[in-house]
């Protein structure tokens, strides 16, 4: 799967060597909130859970 990240204005997407990582930024870019998983729909998933 692949991304355009440019057209991501409010996510940041981390991947380490086993696992995603997805923040939900504001304007000045601080992490607002932040979900992890194996992919990265689990791991926009689990942010999703996170602002539930």
């Amino acid at each position: 799967m692949e991304l355009n990240t440019n057209q991501l204005k409010f996510l940041k997407i981390y991947r380490s060597s086993e696992s995603y990582s997805v923040s939900l930024v504001d304007n000045e870019e601080f992490e607002i909130t932040k979900g992890y998983g194996s992919t990265i729909i689990e791991a926009l998933n689990d942010m999703h859970e996170n602002l539930i």
